[in-house]
């Protein structure tokens, strides 16, 4: 019997890499977090996997040499997000270095990385390829490229920059799925189709003062808070980490903001007060919208959960790529 190909998932959060690359073939021997909600919610999931909990700058990866296939991994993102501060190299939160540390005392044949999409901007990109230089000289074949999770069946827009590298050769990027003549994008509504009833998120919806008006009903920013409407019928905007609160976004099922786009667009007067026929999503709506199935439980408060469904990688872009990566085995 050939034996199943094992990986780490560095910065695991809650698993969803983890989970994609186990629906992929590959089994995680080994993850680490700094976030003890995360590690608690990857070790109910993963109970056959080593969590190292804590500062990834404090751990010892040279115990895993000869064991470990694949290094996978997101180092945490907010040095390189465009909704951030983009400070980069010069953010503490920045693990880019220590993601080329745990490569080069690990010494797997394949490498996975995956980040913000915006690592790749001008700003950002030359720190990136020294990073990749780095493992180029580990003798790691590398390359990257800007993937949609919704041109994988994940009913989302999310943009993410993936890097693979192989020690004999690159392996490929996987070819969309979704979004062909073929086959159309996930659409939120078949996402949230028999979702389980959950706790309802209660942040009210308030219409913005000073609202400002997009030609799509779905962008501009009609009410208070970060939380956009979605639309039903087309993949949905990308879930942050900050949902919870008027973060969330939101479902509007009878097309009450639709119509008030469209007051708007004529020339209407804004509106005040409570957005009434509207809510926002629930946790396990969220989770369906990344692409975890309901069996997955997240370990934690209502904000924790929330939080860890938004960091996780959706596990259907995972898994696309964790086929790939055991083509390439």
């Amino acid at each position: 019997m050939t034996q199943t190909p094992t990986c780490v998932d560095l910065f695991c959060g809650a698993g969803g890499l983890s989970l994609g690359l186990k629906m992929a073939g590959w089994t995680a021997i080994a993850a680490a977090d700094y976030d003890s909600a995360a590690c608690a919610t990857f070790r109910h999931n993963f109970p056959e996997a080593m969590v190292m909990e804590g500062d990834a700058r404090h751990v010892d990866w040279t115990s895993l040499r000869g064991k470990v296939d694949l290094v996978a991994g997101g180092p945490p993102c907010q040095p390189f997000s465009v909704a951030g501060h983009q400070r980069s190299h010069n953010d503490s939160r920045d693990m880019l270095p220590e993601f080329v540390r745990a490569v080069k005392e690990i010494r797997p044949k394949l490498l996975l990385m995956e980040n913000v999409a915006g690592l790749t901007t001008a700003r950002n990109l030359p720190y990136l390829q020294e990073k990749l230089d780095q493992l180029t000289a580990l003798g790691y074949d590398l390359h990257f490229k800007v993937l949609n999770a919704a041109d994988y069946g994940v009913a989302q827009d999310r943009l993410r920059v993936i890097v693979l590298g192989g020690n004999k050769g690159r392996p490929a990027f996987p070819r969309r799925s979704h979004g062909t003549a073929s086959r159309a994008y996930r659409t939120v509504r078949e996402a949230l189709e028999g979702v389980p009833e959950d706790e309802p998120n209660r942040a009210i919806v308030t219409y913005a003062k000073n609202p400002i008006l997009r030609p799509s009903p779905w962008a501009g920013m009609l009410v208070n808070g970060g939380g956009r409407p979605i639309n039903l019928a087309e993949p949905s905007q990308t879930i942050p980490a900050s949902a919870g609160g008027n973060r969330t976004h939101i479902v509007d099922e009878t097309g009450v903001l639709l119509n008030y786009h469209a007051h708007l667009v004529a020339g209407g007067r804004p509106r005040s007060g409570i957005v009434q026929g509207v809510r926002r999503l629930t946790v396990c709506e969220s989770a369906r919208i990344q692409s975890f199935p309901d069996s997955f439980q997240f370990i934690g408060g209502r904000s924790t959960r929330y939080r860890q469904v938004g960091n996780a990688v959706p596990p259907l872009l995972a898994r696309a790529v964790g086929r790939s990566l055991l083509s390439a085995m």
